[in-house]
């Protein structure tokens, strides 16, 4: 129940009315790029070049996976309730594999080759997860601050 003004009586937090699910989307992805060029950055000028280097390819990979999976997730929903165009569910299914080849196919590059960027590599797979921890404290903080 709310008192009109946006503040929910039950639990005495301001709700809001704007910030949905899409919205939280949009900024986790925008907050992907910004956090691991944060992080990669840091790791570069305390000395890990290669550990940096490796940090932005994983979470380069994070994005593109976060994306596909993103889309594909649409598309499910759309091919189960039929609102967007049709699609195949074989080419549903090779694009969510693709992201597992992709993810796998990289990692082993990385860790043939440069066997200590893989350990940036792993840090920056994790990115995401960064992305949505940041953005779950920035609606908290939003729904818990005093509004006028």
């Amino acid at each position: 129940m709310s008192d009109g003004g946006g503040r929910d009586e039950t639990t005495g937090l301001q709700s809001e009315p704007n910030v949905g699910l899409p919205e939280a989307v949009q900024h986790i992805e925008r907050l992907i790029p910004g956090l691991a060029i944060i992080v990669s950055a840091a790791l570069g000028f305390m000395g890990n070049g290669p550990v940096a280097l490796g940090f932005l390819a994983g979470a380069a990979v994070a994005y593109i996976n976060f994306r596909w999976l993103k889309n594909t997730v649409k598309a499910l929903a759309d091919t189960i309730t039929q609102t967007g165009p049709p699609r195949s569910r074989p080419s549903l299914v090779l694009r969510f594999l693709t992201r597992f080849v992709l993810i796998a196919l990289v990692a082993y590059v990385i860790f043939t080759s440069y066997p200590f960027a893989f350990r940036g590599f792993l840090g920056g797979i994790f990115v995401p997860v960064l992305a949505i921890f940041v953005e779950a404290v920035r609606v908290t903080y939003s729904a818990m601050r005093p509004r006028s």
